[in-house]
């Protein structure tokens, strides 16, 4: 793999907000894929994809942090509520 990677966020057919590296094409495994509940979507309406796109966007900020400080030293991101 790569040091560096382009990605692509993409949803499926089924609702289903899907990331992988940019030219791997639709049929390959996401890196990461969020997929919200019936019941989810109708809390959440027509916000759903805005916040899959957040939740995968945190990921790939947290770890791109991660690899960049691979000994830690940074111990803000250690609790999760």
């Amino acid at each position: 793999m790569s040091e560096f990677a382009y990605l692509e966020l993409s949803e499926s057919e089924d609702g289903e907000m899907q990331l992988r590296r940019s030219g791997d094409g639709a049929k390959s495994e996401p890196l990461v894929s969020v997929k919200f509940s019936s019941e989810a979507r109708l809390l959440l309406g027509d916000r759903a994809q805005d916040i899959a796109r957040a939740m995968i966007g945190a990921g790939v900020q947290l770890a791109s942090h991660q690899m960049a400080n691979p000994d830690g030293g940074d111990d803000d991101h250690t609790t999760l509520h």
